[in-house]
């Protein structure tokens, strides 16, 4: 695949991936939608402005998820020197590029603006006797320094990489390689902390009486299969075009396939761990967790939360045991859509049950839910599909995939 023919600008409009044809729609959608929920969220007031509000978080997280599961797995490329990210990893970079961590430090900003709505350490009125010891830490304050340093180390983290990239296309030269996996590799430590505190501050401390140490790693692991089961949706569904067609093969479909298998039992580890750990523990500052979510509290988020087990675990793991499900990336494309969408649901039982107001205290799923939930996702695919077209879709500096097609057998 030559430079000139992936290079923005190049391709024909009908040899163009899907995803990005709907560029246009998505700006638009993000635009006017993200805009409008922005403000509304950020002047609003009223009961109605404080479900919008709990309901957002949700929304919110899960696509902030994603983002820090690109971060992640972009690193983990650079310092591996995997060739089964090839296909992905302009999506990857796209996904968690600097101006997408700027976007949802913009779209944080309403929940700042009424933090006591969400998290209910920031209520001076909601103020016990645990709270008032954790304020050194849960305050505002504090909180929101900690939030501009995670954007600001994330987004430059990206930043570097993708430049660094984009100088490999056009220089072919390997030290360049070298170079980002020198980067990378102490990179994934610090991302590793910073994202566990990231994903506390956000995630855990809605619920600030309960806690979890394996709570950070869960999430991210979560993330990181829902960044790429959709990945290989974006590009198995695509694999006919120029842009993927001379670099699919069983080879990498096989790849990938066992990477969405991985991630599959390491988030079924995390959370059977967690669960033991915390239920055998049977202290109520911790099990009152899954005491929300039990079938005794007959708010119906057990049934979610069993429907994970089948649709996060036991399904992707019997599918994806299968070497013709991922020989063929139309096979592939829709087990990855199935994980993406449990990953929509496991996220629901984990932050929606944990937010203190919302439209209705059961699972069933509002109005506010999906709407926050499509909206960030419209800002989401916004950001991500006119970042992606700013470099080959397939960087150029590596042609294992290529060489790996031509030498099958």
């Amino acid at each position: 695949m030559s430079e000139v023919a992936t290079a923005p600008g190049a391709m024909d409009f009908n040899d163009k991936p899907s995803f990005i044809k709907g560029k246009g729609i998505f700006t638009l959608g993000g635009l006017v939608g993200g805009l409008g929920l922005w403000g509304y969220l950020a002047f609003g007031s009223g009961t109605t402005h404080e479900y919008a509000l709990n309901s957002y978080i949700y929304g919110y997280i899960f696509w902030l998820m994603v983002t820090l599961g690109c971060l992640g797995l972009s690193l983990l490329h650079n310092s591996i020197k995997s060739s089964w990210t090839l296909a992905t990893l302009r999506i990857f970079e796209a996904g968690a590029s600097w101006q997408m961590f700027a976007a949802l430090f913009f779209f944080f900003i309403p929940v700042l603006m009424h933090l006591h709505v969400v998290y209910e350490w920031a209520d001076p009125a909601h103020l016990d006797f645990v709270l008032k010891k954790k304020a050194p830490y849960l305050n505002q304050t504090f909180f929101t320094i900690r939030l501009v340093a995670y954007f600001l180390i994330f987004g430059g983290m990206s930043a570097y990489l993708r430049a660094s990239t984009n100088r490999h296309d056009k220089s072919q030269d390997s030290v360049e390689f070298q170079k980002r996996t020198n980067f990378a590799t102490p990179c994934m430590v610090a991302f590793f902390i910073l994202e566990t505190f990231m994903l506390t501050d956000l995630g855990m401390s809605l619920t600030p009486h309960w806690y979890s140490t394996i709570y950070g790693v869960w999430m991210l692991i979560g993330g990181a299969q829902a960044a790429l089961s959709l990945g290989t949706v974006l590009v198995c569904t695509n694999a006919s075009k120029k842009a993927y067609s001379s670099s699919m093969s069983a080879a990498l479909t096989k790849d990938l396939g066992n990477m969405m298998f991985v991630l599959t039992m390491l988030w079924a580890y995390t959370s059977v761990s967690q669960l033991i750990i915390l239920w055998n523990g049977n202290l109520p500052e911790t099990t009152t967790f899954y005491a929300h979510r039990g079938v005794d509290a007959g708010l119906g988020w057990n049934a979610v939360g069993a429907s994970t087990i089948l649709g996060c675990f036991i399904i992707p793991f019997v599918t994806l045991l299968s070497p013709r499900v991922k020989r063929y990336p139309e096979r592939l494309a829709k087990i990855a859509g199935w994980i993406f969408f449990f990953r929509i649901v496991d996220v629901f039982w984990i932050i929606g049950a944990a937010v203190p107001h919302r439209a209705t205290n059961s699972a069933i799923p509002t109005p506010y839910d999906f709407l926050a939930w499509g909206v960030m996702g419209l800002v989401w695919f916004a950001v991500m599909t006119r970042t992606v077209e700013q470099a080959p879709l397939v960087p150029t500096y590596d042609k294992r995939l290529e060489e790996a097609k031509a030498n099958a057998h």
